[in-house]
C-alpha cells in the first residue's frame, strides 16, 4: 500500500489547500467545509493522477531530450534511458496512491457532509 511518509505527505498536501481554502471562504458555514474538502480532494486526485501517468512513462522522452542537452552523455538513446528508467521506478513502487486514497477519503467527508446541511 506505500509507506507511511507518502500517506502524512498527501494527507498535509490535502489539508493544506482545504485549509486555504477555509481561511478564504470562512469558517461559519458549513457549505464552506463541504468546498474545502471537495477541493483538498479533487486537487489530491488530480495530482495523483498525474503522479501515476509520469509513472507510467509518458514523461521519459522529455526528460532525455533534457538529458541529452548536457555535454556528457550517460545514455546512447532514448530506449536505453527509457529501460533505465522503467528499472527505477520498478524499485519505486507506487507513489501515486496515497494520493490517490487520501484525495478519494475527502471527497467521501465532503459529500458525507454536504448530505446532512
Amino acid at each position: 500500500m506505500g509507506s507511511w511518509k507518502r500517506y502524512g505527505a498527501a494527507l498535509a498536501v490535502n489539508g493544506a489547500v482545504a485549509l486555504l481554502v477555509l481561511c478564504m471562504k470562512g469558517f461559519d458555514l458549513k457549505i464552506y467545509y463541504v468546498d474545502a474538502f471537495g477541493v483538498g480532494g479533487a486537487v489530491s486526485i488530480l495530482l495523483g493522477l498525474l503522479m501515476w501517468v509520469a509513472a507510467a512513462g509518458a514523461f521519459d522522452t522529455i526528460g532525455y531530450g533534457f538529458s541529452t542537452l548536457s555535454s556528457v552523455r550517460r545514455y546512447k538513446d532514448l530506449y536505453e534511458y527509457t529501460v533505465w528508467k522503467k528499472e527505477k521506478r520498478d524499485r519505486m513502487g507506487k507513489p501515486f496512491l496515497p494520493f490517490l486514497l487520501t484525495g478519494a477519503v475527502f471527497l467521501a467527508v465532503s459529500f458525507v457532509i454536504s448530505a446532512f446541511i
